[in-house]
């Protein structure tokens, strides 16, 4: 490989250490190293890149909406992140989205980082024991959120689970507050929870929101729900413009 390789960790060590690594595997290759996602934005749009290595934890937003983009984007050839989460949201994303591989730095060894970084390199999906096992549905997966929950509950929950009252978060959902309240009773309900602050932790453990490393809370649930409805809007008008061109 002899294009652009993209490592973005909000850890600047880290990053060095995975920017290294990569070099050796791949000495021909021109390897940047970024921290936030503003950063990895503005390359990508630059460049068109081999491959990118990614956290899910940058310096200044969740790294899952942005693994998003870049799928999308069609600007990065392959993509392999590099984490320890296992919530709802990533397992939900990485079964939606099968060409994304994940290296589990605590499961794996370093040696087996080689042979992530060489599969994700030649186009092939790599996935660490313990990803392949959330996958599957093992002992321990995180709940499959889509099942247990309608649309418009999902989307509730993106927006009030950081802790929004029913006024703030009617807002961004263009509902009224009384319809929001309805929704937090019944996602109260089969969460198993009693309080807002409840409702605020298990909404963490699904990653539905993240704490950024500058104390910050990200709502990365609402930020792919929100991407999910722009992709398909794009879509839908690209088949309209075939449709007309096709006349």
């Amino acid at each position: 490989m002899t294009g652009a390789v993209l490592v973005a960790k909000w850890d600047a060590l880290y990053g060095r250490l995975l920017g290294d690594a990569v070099r050796v595997v791949l000495p021909l290759a021109r390897v940047t190293v970024e921290r936030s996602a503003a950063d990895v934005r503005r390359r990508v749009a630059a460049e068109c890149h081999e491959l990118a290595i990614l956290g899910l934890s940058l310096a200044d937003d969740d790294g899952l909406p942005l693994l998003q983009e870049l799928v999308a984007s069609g600007r990065v050839r392959a993509l392999l992140t590099v984490t320890l989460r296992r919530d709802a949201q990533v397992v939900a994303f990485l079964r939606r989205t099968r060409s994304v591989s994940v290296f589990d730095p605590a499961g794996d060894g370093p040696e087996r980082f080689t042979l992530a970084l060489a599969h994700a390199a030649q186009g092939r999906r790599y996935l660490s024991p313990s990803v392949q096992e959330a996958l599957i549905g093992g002992p321990g997966s995180p709940p499959d959120l889509g099942r247990m929950l309608t649309p418009t509950e999902w989307q509730v929950l993106a927006v009030i689970g950081d802790g929004s009252d029913d006024k703030a978060a009617s807002g961004a959902l263009g509902l009224e507050p009384g319809s929001v309240h309805s929704h937090r009773k019944r996602l109260m309900r089969k969460l198993g929870v009693q309080s807002r602050n409840d409702l605020f932790r298990r909404s963490l453990e699904l990653g539905v929101v993240r704490i950024l490393p500058d104390g910050r809370i990200s709502r990365p649930a609402w930020e792919l729900v929100r991407n999910e409805i722009e992709q398909g809007r794009r879509e839908r008008e690209r088949r309209r413009a075939g449709r007309r061109t096709g006349k």
